[in-house]
C-alpha cells in the first residue's frame, strides 16, 4: 500500500476540461466490466453531479453521484488513477461525498460495486457501508455486484 497523501488532496466540481482524464481513468478502472467504460462514465459525469480529486492542478480521481435534498444519494462511479491508488484518495472523495449528502439533508447513501473488486469493497466497508444485496451478472461482462448502503448520521 502506498503512503497516505490525503492532506494535499482537494475536491472540486467537474468541468468539461476534465473529460479526457475521466475517460482515461474510467478505462483503467472499468474496462474489465464493460467495453464501453469510457463513454458510459463520461455520460454519467455530464448528466449527474461529479467531483474531482486533485493534488494542486493534477487530477487524481473522480466521483459521480446523484441525489436530492432529503433523499437517497447514490455513487454512480468512483475511480482513482492507477498510479495514485492506495493513497487514501478514494477515502477523501467518499468523505467529501458523505459530507455533501449530509449537508443537503440526505438520509441514505447507496452504491454498487463488483463483488470481485476487493479494494473497493474494503474502502466502502471501512466507511461504514453494509452490503444489502447481491446482483448476479450485473455487469456487461458477467460479473456480479454488491449493493451497499449507509444511513447518514445526523
Amino acid at each position: 500500500m502506498g503512503v497516505l497523501v490525503t492532506r494535499d488532496i482537494s475536491v472540486r466540481p467537474y468541468q468539461p476540461a476534465d473529460d479526457e482524464f475521466i475517460a482515461r481513468v474510467a478505462r483503467e478502472a472499468f474496462d474489465e466490466f464493460t467495453p464501453r467504460a469510457a463513454q458510459h462514465t463520461l455520460d454519467m459525469a455530464r448528466h449527474f453531479r461529479t467531483m474531482l480529486a486533485v493534488r494542486g492542478e493534477t487530477r487524481v480521481g473522480f466521483l459521480t453521484y446523484s441525489g436530492r435534498s432529503g433523499d437517497v444519494y447514490v455513487v454512480q462511479a468512483i475511480a482513482v488513477s492507477r498510479r495514485e491508488r492506495g493513497r487514501g484518495i478514494g477515502h477523501r472523495m467518499m468523505q467529501a461525498f458523505e459530507a455533501l449528502a449530509h449537508a443537503e439533508g440526505g438520509r441514505r447513501l447507496e452504491l454498487c460495486t463488483a463483488d470481485c473488486n476487493l479494494a473497493a469493497l474494503d474502502l466502502f466497508l471501512r466507511r461504514g457501508f453494509r452490503i444489502s444485496r447481491r446482483r448476479e451478472r450485473f455487469y456487461e461482462r458477467g460479473q456480479a455486484a454488491c449493493i451497499l448502503v449507509k444511513d447518514v448520521q445526523g
